[in-house]
């Protein structure tokens, strides 16, 4: 029996820590891999999803240091270890997470370090000493979200770069896919637009879709035989839309820019435009009832226009709210785009501004999100692209669906949390003492109830997501533009 081979009572020691790591692991909800060479790591941990079951790709390495006998110092308490200078520079070294699991197996007691965060400067390094609370540090199932915390961190652990997701952002552009084919000029003793819209008054007409340049007047209306003639002091000329559509001189950009959006603006009779707010709204109903409008894809349309009770005496309206557009006409790529900017109007009776619109505004920018957002521009997008019918004319400017756009990775969704008090730009942000009031107070002045503007922030949002296009890989989402005054990525400004 003397020449036979042994196995010394420490192979058996250092065997139960690894078997007690595994099994503790199991427990967790991990998995543990112990290594058949081992070079200063006995193996690493494979971290699992608790709710899922799902690998996650994310490893930890594992070090254990078992003993029969006491740590160093080692109390009720805790204890300290002195590392190996080349284990300590080993395990420092990587770029993935080493822990340290000491145990003593006989009693199934064990602990836990992480390597980087015990040895975090030169300081610690030199002094090759952890110390291990043994309340806090148990190595156990209360463990598992520990780790799963350690791993995440691209700049601690070994990051794994998850498969690539393909997705389909929704933008709050509508594309212009129809115009007409001509744009007329004339030359006009006309400067401003006051005297000019005078002038068509006498006429019996307020026409619209005309604008004022260098002592012309454009549109696409024939001057000849529109009541737009008035206004000219020459002859009529005509030119083709693309000329103007598609030049690369700036100017003719803006003013092609112009006039389409006075063109649209002239459009629909259920607008009004507030010239104070350089936005569309839409008018009052004759009864001052709710209207409705925007249904179609992705929305089942909104109420637009309505009145609002008084929070003091709910038998009274106290404001009525109208669903407003800013507008900007942008060339992207060739292709002309007309970028939807939702806002809000408030009016005593429809037609009188509302002597605390700016606190309603200021309330509503408080609680709006992209959900609500995203449900105004899909109902503005739909209102604008609606059909002509019996009773309406062929629009000149005719839109699309809203253009979407192909982006070959995924955005990690925390990241589209609310944005527009937080990413509104400074110039567009209360900073008056005013604006420093909570909520309830710049609203008690308003006379408003905050249940009641959430309200009008929600309506219609229960189908938002039924449109959305998705496909295997890829949801839909929506991204916006802003604009430098409101500051706001809508669509889906949010999109998404």
């Amino acid at each position: 029996m003397a020449d036979r081979k042994t196995v010394t009572r420490q192979t058996f020691i250092g065997e139960k820590g690894i078997a007690l790591i595994e099994r503790r692991c199991l427990e967790m909800g991990h998995l543990f891999h112990p290594r058949r060479v081992d070079h200063g790591i006995d193996g690493h941990i494979d971290l699992v999803d608790p709710d899922s079951r799902a690998v996650l790709n994310l490893t930890l390495l594992v070090q254990s240091k078992a003993q029969d006998r006491r740590f160093s110092g080692e109390t009720d308490d805790g204890f300290h270890y002195l590392c190996d200078q080349r284990d300590l520079d080993h395990w420092l070294s990587g770029n993935s997470p080493v822990i340290l699991v000491f145990s003593h197996p006989e009693s199934h007691e064990a602990w836990w370090v992480e390597v980087k965060a015990a040895f975090p400067d030169a300081v610690s390094r030199a002094a090759r000493r952890v110390d291990i609370d043994k309340h806090t540090q148990r190595f156990d199932r209360d463990a598992a979200q520990a780790l799963l915390r350690l791993a995440m961190p691209r700049t601690t652990g070994l990051y794994l770069r998850p498969a690539s997701i393909t997705e389909v952002l929704t933008t709050n552009l509508l594309p212009v896919i129809e115009m007409p084919p001509t744009v007329h000029l004339a030359p006009t003793a006309f400067t401003d637009y006051r005297a000019a819209g005078g002038a068509l008054e006498t006429q019996g007409r307020r026409e619209s879709g005309w604008i004022l340049r260098d002592n012309l007047v454009l549109s696409f209306h024939d001057l000849r035989d529109s009541p737009l003639r008035v206004l000219c002091d020459g002859d009529p000329e005509r030119h083709e839309t693309r000329e103007w559509a598609d030049s690369d001189d700036l100017d003719t950009q803006h003013r092609f820019a112009d006039l389409l959006s006075r063109t649209v603006q002239g459009s629909y009779p259920e607008l009004r435009w507030h010239k104070d707010r350089k936005h569309m709204h839409f008018r009052a109903t004759s009864h001052l009832g709710p209207r409705k409008a925007g249904k179609g894809p992705g929305s089942r349309g909104r109420t637009v226009f309505g009145p609002h009770t008084s929070k003091s005496d709910p038998q009274r309206v106290g404001y009525y709210h109208h669903a407003a557009l800013r507008t900007r006409f942008r060339r992207l790529d060739g292709v002309w785009y007309c970028q939807l900017e939702p806002d809000y109007c408030f009016t005593t009776d429809g037609y009188t501004e509302y002597p605390f619109a700016d606190r309603l505004l200021a309330g509503i920018k408080r609680l709006d999100r992209h959900p609500a957002v995203r449900g105004w521009t899909r109902m503005w997008a739909n209102y604008l692209r609606q059909e002509a019918d019996l009773f309406t004319e062929a629009r000149p400017v005719q839109f699309g669906e809203l253009a979407t756009m192909t982006v070959e990775r995924g955005i990690d969704d925390l990241l589209w949390g609310p944005a527009p008090s937080g990413a509104a730009p400074e110039d567009d942000q209360d900073t008056s003492a005013g604006g420093q009031e909570s909520l309830d107070a710049v609203l008690a002045v308003a006379d408003a109830d905050t249940q009641d503007l959430l309200s009008l922030l929600k309506d219609g949002e229960s189908d938002e997501g039924a449109p959305r296009r998705r496909s295997p890989g890829s949801k839909a989402r929506s991204a916006g533009l802003r604009t430098p005054r409101q500051g706001r990525a809508s669509g889906a400004r949010r999109g998404r």
